[in-house]
């Protein structure tokens, strides 16, 4: 079996490692490579707003040369300055990676701020795109703590000084890296990560091992949901994990469901369908206006109500 190509964009071989240890249940399914593996020595320039934002624009860039690509961006956001310094962590200063001119400033803008309003987050979100438009993955890992009034410790990097996680009582620059990896928001994101890539690999398992619908069949499912209501509207929020396991749900106890497609939803009706049929191991049977049809047998065969 040919191996899943994941890239990572980015060419920092201690990412790169990382992440294959978060994905090494599936190292038999995947190889995973940096932007240097796959030849690639353009810059991509992180102009998003949020985090998100970043991370996606990031993982387009595998993603549009054939691979799957994954990214993530990472940084500090402190609840008295709104967010700040946020997407603009590295680079809070002025010049990117100059962690002692960021906390000298980050000192300043919070030198006002009394303990109690000093609460303050890091915040990891990993994106992931695939080659053929699929639903991508996104998740955010977070850490809570407070920036403290002065630096304590040497270890770690960037707010690391500054940034007080009391469940343990001191800084992340005074931990040792088991203890960092352990509550770090990086560690959190890999770990949603890596759950959330997981299913869609079993999903996408499900899906090639099951017999695709002859033209006879779906003639036949068409027949029959024509005569069912819609139990779905898909919406403004489009298709986050909770509407995949109750469409998921849904099929196991219906097996043949009609899903809407609303004018405010941020997918087109055939995008939804193909995105679903991929996150829950469905057939698509029809797409008809803003309406689809989604098939998938119950996983007990003795429990099965529909035979197309």
């Amino acid at each position: 079996m040919e191996k899943i190509k994941l890239v990572l964009a980015s060419r920092n071989p201690n990412k790169v490692r990382e992440l294959r240890v978060f994905l090494a249940p599936f190292a038999e399914q995947v190889d995973v490579l940096s932007l240097d593996d796959i030849g690639f020595s353009g810059d991509i320039e992180e102009t998003g707003e949020t985090f998100e934002e970043n991370a996606l624009l990031k993982a387009k860039v595998p993603a549009s040369l054939g691979y799957v690509g994954i990214a993530d961006d990472s940084g500090l956001s402190v609840d008295a300055l709104d967010g700040a310094p946020g997407v603009y962590s590295a680079r809070y200063a002025g010049e990117h990676g100059d962690d002692d001119a960021n906390n000298d400033l980050l000192l300043d803008h919070m030198k006002e701020v009394p303990d109690e309003k000093r609460t303050a987050s890091f915040v990891s979100v990993i994106a992931c795109v695939f080659p053929d438009g699929s639903n991508p993955i996104l998740v955010r890992g977070t850490c809570e703590g407070r920036i403290l009034w002065e630096r304590q410790g040497t270890g770690g990097f960037g707010y690391d000084p500054l940034f007080y996680y009391e469940p343990y009582g001191k800084t992340y620059a005074q931990m040792n890296p088991e203890e960092k990896n352990a509550i770090s928001h990086r560690a959190r994101a890999m770990e949603q990560f890596a759950r959330a890539f997981g299913r869609r690999l079993a999903d996408r398992e499900a899906k090639k091992a099951a017999p695709a619908l002859n033209s006879r069949q779906r003639a036949n499912l068409r027949s029959i949901a024509a005569a069912q209501d819609t139990i779905f509207q898909i919406g403004k929020n489009g298709i986050g994990e909770e509407t995949v396991r109750q469409i998921s749900n849904a099929l196991e106890a219906r097996e043949l469901i009609k899903i809407r497609v609303l004018e405010n939803a941020p997918v087109l009706p055939r995008e939804a369908a193909q995105a679903l049929s991929e996150l829950t191991g469905a057939e698509v049977v029809t797409v008809i206006g803003t309406r689809f049809v989604l098939y998938r047998p119950a996983s007990d065969p003795a429990k099965r109500k529909i035979r197309p």
